[in-house]
């Protein structure tokens, strides 16, 4: 009885490699005061990742969700009011029992929820999508990550995303080819055309990428507003500003 107790009242347990207000440096929301919780490990390793660091063994700890709450209370009341809360990674859909027991006390404070994910866990995302008010999705062309294809879990992906607000964001590196953004291209536009596409030129601390930004301009923006009806250009500005 008492080791049924005890499995009753355990804490829910969840990978953190940092809680942290800031300002979003990517996407339509650029600019956007909001308080960022980012989860340990991710499934995906792309060579440009600005986080791989944070995501070794190491440089996350395991905390009760408990804590994760406290700590976002404690930025909203001492930070001032943020757009929203960034549910960042690693890949947060990794962690769902943690997002199942975080987003509820999260919509009990009238927080904004705002999901960054690199959209390759469809049946995770399906589970909680009805309490996420923002869904940042990575489509992860494989030229470009230096990883395999996820064409099949972002096209079932985006489909369950399309359920509350949703963007998709794609880095355009040197190496990326063009059938992979052709590609990229019809799988929006078959879930749907409306959902904003957004093309990401590498970036890095000393600018974004000269060649990746060729190719959308020459190549890319005019290819993809030939299918999707709102396609904009927006650099990974949170690392030329040099901040978190």
């Amino acid at each position: 009885m008492k080791n049924d107790i005890q499995k009753q009242t355990a804490p829910v347990m969840t990978e953190i490699s940092e809680i942290f207000s800031s300002i979003q440096g990517e996407g339509p929301y650029l600019g956007k005061k909001q308080i960022f919780v980012r989860f340990g490990r991710c499934n995906m390793h792309c060579h440009y990742c600005d986080e791989l660091d944070k995501m070794q063994k190491g440089m996350y700890q395991s905390v009760p969700v408990a804590d994760v709450v406290r700590q976002i209370d404690v930025f909203e009341r001492e930070k001032g009011q943020h757009h929203s809360v960034s549910l960042t990674g690693g890949e947060p859909l990794m962690y769902l029992g943690a997002l199942k027991a975080i987003l509820p006390e999260l919509k009990a404070r009238n927080l904004t929820t705002y999901l960054e994910t690199n959209g390759t866990f469809p049946r995770a995302l399906d589970q909680v999508v009805g309490s996420i008010d923002i869904v940042a999705m990575d489509l992860k062309p494989p030229t470009s990550t230096g990883d395999r294809a996820y064409w099949d879990e972002h096209r079932e992906f985006l489909a369950i995303a399309r359920r509350t607000k949703v963007f998709v964001k794609t880095v355009i590196t040197p190496a990326v080819s063009r059938a992979d953004i052709e590609r990229s291209i019809q799988l929006v536009a078959e879930v749907d055309p409306r959902i904003p596409f957004i093309f990401q030129p590498e970036s890095l601390m000393t600018g974004m990428s000269v060649p990746a930004m060729q190719l959308i301009e020459k190549e890319f923006f005019t290819l993809a507003s030939a299918s999707l009806k709102d396609v904009r250009v927006i650099p990974q500005m949170h690392k030329i500003w040099g901040v978190r």
